[in-house]
């Protein structure tokens, strides 16, 4: 009877989280720069609304024109153009809703494992708060998308609901790849419930969930789908990532000259063999990352969450790539995996917005003023978001003495 209290208490309290974590959510999104009530777009909602419009004229992505982008993203750019009014206002509320949602399935997840009112609530307020912490990109690109996917796998995963995880981590992946990193994890908790059979259904949902996605743009445009993932695997040294900044402050302290440039997909990216064999580097270094955490959890079968957030933390870390929005990416997860992990997630948020904002106040690449407006906030960032994920690396790497999940 006591345990029934309990569990009506704790879903009551949990329900207010979610309910008053999303109502501050789309506060933010109301009142910051960028956000819903600034019709300007930022970020690469122009090249969105361009795709919807050659889509709803009749072209395949991938076949008619060249798409930068995995093959779930083009469905919600085409949807958002349907909706009433201009293309930008649309855009950021769909993001929003995601967003407000993401929340939602957060605290559910959290709410399953039984996490403590401290958890939840440090989780909900860095998440509710992010859209204002980040500043104007957050709303003004597509990331939102995969990561409620990836938020919504999650809830599936720590549920048991084994079909649903896998199929809901295959369109994550098919939206933007790096829930992708996600997928070991999931892998060995279903070794432990279900054995060598559950992990070959698993597979066969994850693989027959992303083959079906691509397989009407693959027979549409095969080759322009090949060249979209070849573009972004041989991307360069981007100057926002961890490599990137390092090998600008080392110019800054005057120990080396560089040359910044563009690069496709339209990235300003550190040029030249140097940074060529830095980014060569640090990808394994993600991929690495990646395997730690894997065999981590492998090893003491605790903290799924912690795992999750980690591995993600692992990617955005140690990518040749990060580009601000990618810190939406974070929102659902890594407060998710305790409190410190939540004040590290509000320094990361805020840290980029510093990086954004500076960045673009300075012309971007035009000349080289933008550098030292930009390294050191980009270096800081990219050392906290390390840390971050050393710290969650210690915390499955500790003997499962806590009951933290």
């Amino acid at each position: 009877m006591r345990r029934s209290i309990g569990e009506s208490v704790g879903l009551r309290s949990s329900a207010f989280a979610a309910a008053a974590g999303a109502a501050v959510f789309l506060v933010c999104c109301l009142v910051v720069r960028g956000g819903l009530l600034d019709p300007a777009p930022y970020g690469d909602i122009h090249l969105y609304r361009d795709y919807a419009h050659r889509m709803a004229a009749g072209e395949w992505p991938y076949r008619n024109f060249f798409d930068e982008y995995p093959p779930l993203a083009q469905p919600l750019f085409y949807v958002v153009s349907l909706l009433p009014g201009t293309y930008a206002p649309g855009f950021k509320w769909t993001m929003a809703l995601f967003g407000a949602g993401s929340i939602m399935l957060l605290v559910a997840a959290l709410h399953s494992l039984r996490a403590s009112r401290l958890r939840v609530a440090a989780a909900v307020a860095v998440a509710a708060v992010a859209p204002l912490v980040v500043g104007p990109i957050f709303l003004n690109a597509y990331d939102l998308w995969p990561a409620f996917l990836t938020a919504a796998a999650l809830l599936a995963f720590v549920r048991r609901r084994e079909r649903a995880a896998y199929v809901l981590l295959a369109l994550a992946v098919a939206a933007k790849v790096y829930p992708l990193a996600v997928l070991p994890i999931a892998l060995i908790a279903t070794w432990d419930r279900g054995g060598r059979d559950g992990v070959r259904r698993a597979v066969a949902w994850f693989v027959g969930a992303l083959v079906l996605v691509h397989v009407p743009v693959a027979i549409a445009g095969p080759g322009g789908l090949r060249f979209s993932y070849w573009v972004q695997l041989k991307r360069g040294l981007e100057v926002e990532s961890l490599g990137g900044s390092v090998l600008l402050a080392l110019e800054r302290l005057g120990l080396m000259t560089l040359r910044v440039g563009t690069e496709s997909p339209g990235s300003t990216d550190v040029l030249g063999g140097l940074a060529k064999a830095v980014g060569t580097l640090t990808s394994l270094a993600e991929v690495t990352a990646i395997v730690l955490v894997a065999w981590l959890y492998w090893r003491r079968r605790r903290r799924p969450v912690v795992a999750v957030a980690a591995a993600v933390l692992g990617v955005v870390a140690f990518g040749k790539v990060f580009s601000p929005q990618y810190v939406d990416w974070l929102v659902p997860l890594v407060p998710a995996a305790g409190p410190v992990a939540a004040a590290g997630t509000l320094a990361v948020l805020g840290l980029t917005h510093v990086v954004f904002d500076r960045f673009h106040a300075s012309g971007g690449p035009g000349g080289r003023p933008y550098q030292s407006a930009l390294v050191w906030w980009a270096l800081a960032r990219n050392l906290v978001v390390v840390a971050l994920y050393g710290w969650l690396v210690v915390r499955l790497a500790r003997r499962p003495n806590s009951r933290i999940p």
